[in-house]
C-alpha cells in the first residue's frame, strides 16, 4: 500500500496532504485490488440515466475513468474519495478545496462526479428498504444532476464536476428518509427548532415562544457568536416558565423576531403542537429556480401526503428549514411581488444563530466576507451586495409550517390570523 503522501507526490498534488491524509489507511485497508466497480462502462452509464443524464458527458467519463484505471495512485485517491463519503463509519467530509489532478484539464472535476454517481444504486437499495416508490427515488437522485449542472458548472466556466462538500451531502440521503418531491427536498427527523409552539384551542391561531435561554439583539434577531453580542449592549435572554395551567415566555412574530415582552398563555385555551424533538419534515431547497408560489404549495402539499402514507406510524407534525431564504430582511432587499418573499409569507418565520456571511455561497458560490471578487451577474447578487455595502448585517432564517396548516397555504394564515399580544 503506497502511502497518502506518496500517491500525491504521483499525481503532482503535495500540498493537499493535510486534506487527504485523514482515514487514508482505513479506506486503503479496504481498496479493491481488482479495480473500482463505479469506473467500469456498463456500471456508470446506467448510474448517470437513473441521475438524469444523457449522453452528453459520455466521451469524456470514459476517457477519465480510463485514466484512473491505468494509474495505481489515481485509483487509491479516487477509491479514498468514494470510502470518506459512503463507507466511513464516523464523519470524513471532503471539502471543497480536494485536490483536482491538473492532467484532466478540462475534465478534472469528473472523477468526483463519478463517485457522485455511484450514489445512485446505494439510494434505490435503502429506498428499497423503506418501501418507497421508485419514481420517489428517481425523483431525489436528480440531486447530482442539479449539484453539477447548476452549482459547478456555474462556477467554473461551463465544464462538469461536483463540489467536494456536495459529493459529501449525498451521505445524508442514507441514514434518514430524504426524498425530493417536486421543488423540495424532505428529511424525516426528530426537530431541533429552538422554539415551541401553540395553538388557540378554538380560532386556531398559532403562536410560537422561544426556548429559555436564548440571547437576542434588541431588535429580536440571534447573532453567531458571542463575541458579537459584545457589541450589542442592549441585547437580552430569553425565558419560558411553566406556572400552574400556563405558559410564559417570549413570543416570536411570523414575520420572523422575537419580542422582549413576555407572554402568558392558559393552557386551557391554548395547546402545544411543536417543539424540539417532534418529528418533522427538514427542508431542504435545492438550486434552480422555480420559486413560485404555485410550485412551493404543490411540493409541501406533496410532501405532507407522502410521509403520512408511507410512514403512519411517525406523527409528524410540522415541515422547518433555516436558510438564508427565510431572512426576513429580503422583504425590504428583494422587488415587490418577488418569489422568495411571497413565500415567506406563507410560513412562520422564526430567529436562528448566523454569522454575518452565513448562506452567501449558495448565492455566489463564494465564502467569507463580499469583496470585489464577488459577482454581480444576478439582480438578487447585486441587491443582496447592496444591502451589505451599505453596513446591514446578512443574516439566515428559520421558517416553520405546521402540516396541518399546509392546507391554508396561500392565504399567510400565520400573519393574518396572528393575535394581537
Amino acid at each position: 500500500m503506497i502511502s497518502a503522501a506518496e500517491c500525491l507526490e504521483q499525481l503532482g498534488v503535495v500540498d493537499s496532504l493535510e486534506l487527504v491524509a485523514p482515514h487514508w489507511e482505513s479506506s486503503q485497508a479496504e481498496f479493491p485490488e481488482d479495480g473500482l466497480s463505479f469506473l467500469r462502462r456498463e456500471v456508470w452509464l446506467q448510474n448517470r440515466a437513473l441521475c438524469g443524464f444523457g449522453s452528453e458527458y459520455d466521451q469524456r467519463f470514459q476517457r477519465v475513468a480510463d485514466e484512473i484505471e491505468k494509474n495505481e495512485a489515481f485509483r487509491r485517491l479516487v477509491w479514498h474519495m468514494y470510502w470518506r463519503v459512503f463507507r466511513s463509519p464516523v464523519p470524513a467530509q471532503l471539502a471543497n478545496s480536494w485536490p483536482e489532478i491538473a492532467m484532466l484539464g478540462d475534465d478534472a472535476g469528473l472523477p468526483g462526479l463519478l463517485v457522485a454517481l455511484s450514489w445512485a444504486p446505494l439510494l434505490l437499495e435503502y429506498h428499497r428498504q423503506l418501501g418507497l416508490p421508485e419514481e420517489a427515488t428517481l425523483e431525489t437522485l436528480r440531486q447530482v444532476q442539479v449539484f453539477c449542472e447548476i452549482n459547478y458548472r456555474r462556477a467554473f466556466g461551463g465544464r462538469p464536476g461536483i463540489f467536494p462538500g456536495q459529493l459529501s451531502w449525498l451521505k445524508s440521503y442514507l441514514k434518514n428518509p430524504y426524498i425530493r418531491i417536486g421543488r423540495f427536498e424532505y428529511c424525516l427527523q426528530p426537530a431541533s427548532d429552538s422554539l415551541l409552539m401553540y395553538r388557540h384551542r378554538s380560532s386556531g391561531q398559532v403562536i410560537a415562544l422561544c426556548e429559555p435561554g436564548m440571547q437576542f439583539t434588541a431588535a429580536g434577531f440571534r447573532l453567531g457568536s458571542p463575541e458579537e453580542y459584545e457589541q450589542e449592549p442592549d441585547s437580552w435572554v430569553s425565558t419560558l416558565e411553566f406556572p400552574p395551567g400556563a405558559v410564559c415566555g417570549n413570543p416570536i412574530l411570523p414575520q420572523g423576531y422575537a419580542l422582549r415582552k413576555t407572554l402568558t398563555l392558559p393552557l386551557n385555551q391554548w395547546e402545544q403542537v411543536f417543539s424540539r424533538g417532534d418529528d418533522c419534515l427538514l427542508m431542504h431547497i435545492p438550486a434552480g429556480g422555480r420559486m413560485t408560489p404555485e410550485c412551493c404549495g404543490e411540493s409541501l402539499k406533496r410532501a405532507r401526503d407522502f410521509f403520512r402514507k408511507y410512514f403512519p406510524q411517525r406523527n409528524i407534525r410540522a415541515v422547518t428549514c433555516g436558510s438564508w431564504i427565510f431572512n426576513p430582511d429580503l422583504e425590504e432587499i428583494m422587488p415587490k411581488g418577488a418569489n422568495l418573499t411571497a413565500f415567506q409569507r406563507e410560513l412562520y418565520l422564526y430567529p436562528v444563530a448566523s454569522g454575518p456571511w452565513d448562506g452567501l455561497w449558495f448565492i455566489f458560490l463564494k465564502n467569507g466576507k463580499p469583496d470585489a471578487t464577488f459577482p454581480r451577474e444576478t439582480d438578487l447578487q447585486r441587491r443582496i451586495l447592496a444591502f451589505i455595502e451599505s453596513g446591514r448585517r446578512w443574516r439566515s432564517g428559520g421558517m416553520v409550517i405546521l402540516l396541518e396548516d399546509i392546507e391554508h397555504f396561500g392565504t399567510q394564515f400565520y400573519r393574518n390570523n396572528f393575535p394581537e399580544i
